[in-house]
């Protein structure tokens, strides 16, 4: 029997916050129901912050099998930011079944792009704001019995956690331990493509871990009554992306409430459920116990999470300085050259004419009604320091537009009134606006049969990895 495809679609399903989604793909079963192929996927999500398209560009490198009944996707929104989303379950979700329950309404927010996009087995669309938190294989959790292996650890099992408020040793029961497979997407930066992050062996203090720690970027550690994820202590020779691996496996274990917990010695954190436990595999025999079937860290944390530099600084370059290293080592060499360019619709590339006085003037051609504003971009927290909680993609600062054409001179000012225009960051000042590095920017109507000067101006540009990334290359295209 021959393979059957089916091509799914939504439209404008509303959900009952506002946000709305609509999109299009294909599913190849083979003569068994399994899921041979998924392809010509596209959706567009239009939320608070305005609308955004997820398509894959390449749907045979971008598609994976994660090996547990679930299909991961990779690629770049419009704006040239990182996304992934991901199917659960398509080979036990019937076709009709499928499109029949994109109906229903499923409360959800999207404030910006790049967020992930889930597809449950019965259909409905959520978006995961909650990044993995997990453990490798190998990692001893301590218990009062003794440290036990992460892949051990089952429900109902007594763990030992840290009262920080008392300063004590207490014991805690697990609710629910879940694992899954995942594999790393090199083209990302790496605090995003899926790489472990290893604490080597007396990183913290002597003993402390007491052996090498594996754990996802994203898992937090303990230090002065606060949970610091790990990714923002990554000092290149301590704490650093095990790039050795491809693809692990990672477990969860959680308990009620929240907790402070060993693993290696070290004092880290029990797993929150904000919302992605469906993403993951059951892992024991028991069913789960009594826990709420989703938290926040506003309100349910185990201790305050932490990002501000100012508190997480200092425990960097002590961490660094421990290692003797500056804390630089992972620091890439950087540029201020923005390498700014105009883009057509058509895919003409328009270079600047000269810069004078903060402003880089452009010849625009005929007919041109808008162009795309493309320059290098970066993140603070890559040309400052992983310390910085800032993973935003930042082109250029630009203030007053100008167009010169003919006898007439109009100010554009589409970049500063409209909330929800592509490939600009939200609106904070009255006169000045950043890109992402791939920004619209509208003209508006032209004169007929006339070129005209475009100058544009520049407040703040950079620093820049001097080094483009596949990630940076992807703001840099038109």
């Amino acid at each position: 029997m021959a393979d059957t495809t089916y091509t799914y679609s939504i439209n404008n399903v509303k959900f009952s916050d506002g946000t709305t989604i609509s999109g299009s793909w294909t599913v190849t079963y083979d003569s068994d129901g399994h899921v041979v192929s998924v392809a010509d996927d596209k959706f567009t999500v239009t939320g608070t912050g305005g609308t955004t398209t997820f398509t894959s560009p390449d749907n045979t490198s971008n598609v994976q099998s994660n090996g547990d009944g679930t299909y991961q996707y990779f690629g770049q929104n419009s704006s040239g930011e990182n996304y992934s989303y991901l199917y659960i379950d398509w080979e036990t979700t019937t076709p009709s079944q499928l499109v029949s329950n994109h109906t229903t309404a499923h409360t959800t927010s999207v404030s910006n792009a790049g967020k992930t996009i889930y597809l449950d087995p019965t259909g409905n669309i959520a978006v995961s704001y909650a990044p993995a938190t997990c453990f490798l294989a190998g990692s001893m959790i301590r218990t009062p019995d003794g440290d036990v292996t992460v892949e051990d650890i089952r429900i109902g099992d007594e763990i030992t956690a840290f009262d920080w408020r008392d300063s004590a040793e207490i014991t805690r029961k697990v609710v629910w331990v879940g694992n899954r497979k995942t594999t790393v997407r090199p083209a990302l930066p790496d605090d995003e493509a899926g790489y472990p992050v290893r604490v080597l062996k007396d990183a913290i203090a002597e003993g402390v871990p007491f052996k090498d720690m594996l754990i996802t970027a994203e898992h937090c550690l303990f230090f002065e009554d606060r949970f610091v994820p790990v990714r923002m202590l990554v000092n290149g020779r301590s704490i650093f992306y095990d790039k050795s691996f491809s693809s692990f496996e990672y477990y969860h274990i959680e308990t009620d409430p929240h907790s402070v917990i060993w693993a290696d010695g070290m004092l880290t954190e029990s797993y929150l459920d904000t919302g992605n436990r469906s993403s993951f595999a059951q892992h024991g025999k028991l069913a789960l116990i009594g826990a709420p079937s989703s938290r926040s860290w506003a309100e349910d944390a185990g201790a305050p999470l932490d990002v501000a530099r100012d508190f997480v600084e200092p425990l960097f370059r002590e961490i660094a300085g421990r290692a003797g290293a500056a804390g630089d080592e992972a620091r890439p060499d950087l540029t201020d050259d923005a390498d700014l360019r105009l883009v057509t619709a058509a895919g003409v590339v328009i270079r600047k004419t000269r810069e004078t006085n903060g402003h880089v003037m452009f010849m625009i051609p005929n007919g041109v009604e808008s162009v795309r504003l493309v320059s290098r971009a970066s993140r603070p927290s890559d040309v400052v320091g992983p310390f910085v909680d800032d993973r935003r993609s930042f082109g250029v600062a630009v203030g007053e537009i100008t167009l010169f054409e003919s006898d007439r001179t109009t100010a554009v000012r589409a970049h500063l009134t409209e909330k929800e225009l592509d490939g600009w960051h939200a609106l904070g000042w009255e006169d000045t606006r950043w890109t992402s590095g791939n920004a619209l920017l509208p003209l508006g109507k032209r004169q007929p049969d006339s070129v005209a000067i475009l100058a544009i101006q520049i407040k703040a540009a950079g620093p820049y990895l001097a080094e483009e990334t596949a990630t940076t290359k992807a703001f840099a295209t038109a």
